[in-house]
């Protein structure tokens, strides 16, 4: 039963545990934070937390989304920056991912638990956002195409096999790799050999 109150005030107490929770979430991971404890953070019984949420799972679902969709954010400016070439976008594109990982992944972070919390419980939220990086990456490539830049025959295709090679820095759990310095350069390095391979012949 969710609570029968005005609509923005139950969006603004929806957020206020959505803050506590990917706090708590970040610093001690899914399996060590309890409803309880949420529930205190946000100056609330558990009782009432669960007037907004049914359960656990449920609120790191809609915290991961939040986390996805600042980056996707960050990743549409890059990709309708009307200032830089296709093949500029696709190079910043892969740095602005490494950014990102570096940005929420701390020597005491729990994204990695988080992440794999998210694949295992709630795999069509992945598969939800990853289709937005596909229309992001194929928006890029049909305005290299529209430019002559490139030389793409099936952009929806080569979207999603864009977005698989730059799997490595989409995801936090493998910043621990390398320092940033060789994930810049890696990042780099692999976007410079797509967009080669996509130019057109007459470039």
């Amino acid at each position: 039963m969710r609570p029968s109150q005005d609509p923005a005030t139950t969006d603004e107490v929806r957020e206020t545990i959505l803050n506590v929770a990917e706090t708590r979430f970040l610093r001690f991971g899914f399996h060590k934070t309890t409803m309880a404890e949420i529930a205190e953070d946000a100056g609330m019984s558990a009782a009432n937390l669960y007037r907004y949420f049914e359960n656990k799972k449920d609120i790191v679902e809609e915290c991961a989304s939040r986390i996805i969709d600042r980056r996707l954010e960050r990743l549409r400016k890059v990709a309708h920056n009307p200032n830089t070439t296709a093949s500029e976008k696709l190079i910043k594109y892969a740095l602005e991912l490494v950014d990102d990982a570096h940005a929420v992944v701390t020597e005491d972070s729990m994204i990695g638990e988080l992440v794999d919390t998210i694949t295992k419980e709630r795999p069509a939220l992945l598969h939800t956002k990853n289709a937005i990086h596909y229309t992001l990456i194929s928006e890029i490539l049909h305005a290299g195409v529209e430019c002559s830049e490139f030389d793409v025959s099936d952009i929806e295709e080569t979207a999603r096999h864009i977005h698989a090679a730059y799997t490595l820095f989409d995801v936090p759990i493998f910043v621990g790799t390398y320092d940033r310095s060789e994930f810049d350069r890696r990042a780099v390095g692999i976007a410079t050999l797509i967009v080669n391979g996509l130019r057109a012949k007459n470039t």
